[in-house]
C-alpha cells in the first residue's frame, strides 16, 4: 500500500475509533451529546464514508472524495469550536440547545433501531456536554484536535499522491 492510502486508511481508522468511542461514553459513561455533538458524529461518518471508497479508486474520483472528506473533516472542527465557544464564553447563558432527532425511530424498529436515534438525537446543553472532560481535556479540544489533525492528514495525503502521480 503506498503513502497516500496508508495516511487515508489511519484516517478512516481514527473516525471509525472515534465513533465507537463516543458511542461508549454515551451509552456506557452516560454522557449525553448535545445537537452539536450530533451533527460532529454526522460530520465523522461523513469523513469516514468518503475516505473509505477513496482507499480504493484513483485519480480525480479519489481527490474528490478526499477533499469532501477533508472538507467534513474542517466542519467538524468548526462544530467542536462554536461548542468550545458556548461551553466558555456562554455558559451562564445557555441552559439547553435545541434537540436534534436526524434519526428518529419508528414503531417495530427493535432495540438496534432505537438505539441509532438515541446515538443521533442529542437534547443536552452544548455547554455542559463541552465542558466533560476525558482523561483531563474537555472533550471540544479533542474534538476540535481530531477533526484538524485528520485534515492535515488527508491533504498530506492528497499531495504525496499529487507528487506521485506528476512523475
Amino acid at each position: 500500500m503506498n503513502a497516500p492510502r496508508l495516511i487515508a486508511g489511519l484516517v478512516a481508522l481514527s473516525a471509525a475509533g472515534a465513533l465507537a468511542l463516543v458511542l461508549w461514553l454515551q451509552f456506557a459513561r452516560g454522557y449525553t451529546p448535545c445537537s452539536l455533538c450530533v451533527y460532529q458524529r454526522a460530520a465523522d461518518f461523513a469523513m469516514f464514508t468518503a475516505v473509505l471508497p477513496g482507499l480504493f479508486w484513483t485519480g480525480w474520483v479519489r481527490r474528490g472524495l478526499w477533499l469532501t472528506a477533508t472538507a467534513t473533516a474542517l466542519t467538524g472542527a468548526a462544530l467542536a469550536g462554536w461548542q468550545w465557544h458556548l461551553a466558555t464564553r456562554a455558559a451562564h447563558t445557555v441552559e439547553s440547545c435545541t434537540a436534534v432527532n436526524l434519526f428518529p425511530a419508528a414503531q417495530g424498529s427493535g432495540p438496534w433501531g432505537h438505539g441509532l436515534a438515541s446515538a443521533l438525537s442529542g437534547h443536552g446543553s452544548c455547554a455542559v456536554a463541552g465542558a466533560r472532560s476525558l482523561a483531563g481535556w474537555p472533550m471540544t479540544h479533542w474534538s476540535i484536535a481530531f477533526f484538524l489533525i485528520c485534515a492535515a492528514l488527508l491533504g498530506l495525503a492528497q499531495w504525496l499522491a499529487g507528487r506521485s502521480a506528476s512523475r
